[in-house]
């Protein structure tokens, strides 16, 4: 395997977990905005937020990754283009940057572990039938 075709997998992984990620994050506010309120849906992820500090200081970290290795990447290719083809140093770091947002995704909407926002989606549900 080249390192395109391995870059090329690190995109195509890191797109389909952004996209899930992203679609199971959005399920969670409708439904929570649906069979709840904002305020409900607001408070139970600040709360979410508020007592696992540390994925959410990892899921930061992972978008300062990010956003540095695109900015080093369009520094460095930027220069090296007077010297070298500067797409190897482009392939690299933007190779980092997108598993580094892949990375965000997954620890900010916590997909990895979902049981609790499904659970409080039922408790909505149920709330909303007793009414």
């Amino acid at each position: 395997m080249t390192g395109n075709e391995i870059f090329g997998f690190v995109g195509i992984i890191s797109g389909a977990v952004i996209l899930v990620s992203t679609l199971g994050f959005i399920y969670f506010m409708f439904s929570s905005y649906k069979y709840g309120s904002r305020e409900e849906a607001n408070r139970f992820f600040g709360t979410y937020m508020f007592n696992n500090p540390k994925r959410y200081v990892l899921a930061f970290l992972f978008l300062v990754i990010a956003g540095s290795s695109l900015a080093i990447g369009f520094i460095s290719s930027f220069i090296a283009s007077f010297f070298i083809n500067p797409l190897s140093i482009w392939e690299l770091l933007s190779g980092i940057a997108i598993l580094s947002l892949a990375c965000f995704f997954v620890t900010f909407t916590s997909i990895d572990h979902p049981k609790s926002f499904l659970s409080y989606i039922a408790f909505l549900k149920a709330k909303k039938k007793k009414k």
